[in-house]
């Protein structure tokens, strides 16, 4: 099987396009096979975030949004897992629109990260969920409520003292808590949600 430069007619084998990737064809076009994330209509919208919107993906998770990010993941490896793993990539780097032909990767306009996060809830039409603060901010594990007891060693013993519910994350063993700062990003996501 081939796939054919729209410009000129010159043909290449399939096998050059993996995962959407493009080539310039000699006579400067470019040239791939177009790879669509087909989602249902009910799927949960899922995001793998690039290296340069990293600040963004708390926000995403504090909303209660699956949203993976690595550091330093090449940008085929970031296509090709989130093709995988039925993703949306999230980023501000216009070149892999150019480097790869495919339908699920989103260039931000905004590089601060409240300003991001206020644009992917837009362009994704994202509805307010029920409860934030579901998933770890630190690596996306689903978090689990927990008691003061069942945490002492991962709080200080003041904060056991003023509050009494806690979320545990299982997988990276981090205690969460409804302190000033978690009061503050609740108010700025409630913002973006109503505004």
């Amino acid at each position: 099987m081939a796939v054919t430069c729209a410009k000129c007619g010159r043909q290449y084998d399939v096998t050059l396009f993996g995962f959407g990737r493009t080539i310039n064809c000699a006579c400067g076009a470019r040239v791939g096979l177009e790879h669509r994330l087909n989602l249902s209509e009910d799927a949960e919208i899922r995001f793998f975030a690039d290296v340069n919107v990293a600040r963004l993906v708390r926000w995403l998770r504090a909303a209660g949004f699956d949203t993976v990010w690595e550091d330093a993941i090449p940008d085929p490896v970031l296509v090709r897992r989130a093709i995988d793993e039925r993703r949306f990539v999230l980023t501000l780097d216009k070149r892999i629109l150019r480097d790869f032909l495919v339908d699920h990767v989103v260039v931000l306009e905004n590089e601060e990260p409240r300003a991001q996060f206020a644009e992917v809830v837009r362009r994704f039409d994202l509805k307010k969920p029920p409860e934030y603060f579901t998933r770890c901010l630190a690596c996306n594990t689903l978090l689990r409520k927990a008691d003061a007891p069942e945490i002492a060693t991962g709080v200080p013993e003041a904060v056991r003292k003023i509050h009494d519910e806690f979320s545990f994350c299982p997988n990276c063993r981090k205690v969460f808590w409804e302190g000033s700062h978690a009061r503050r990003m609740r108010t700025a996501l409630e913002n973006v949600f109503d505004g």
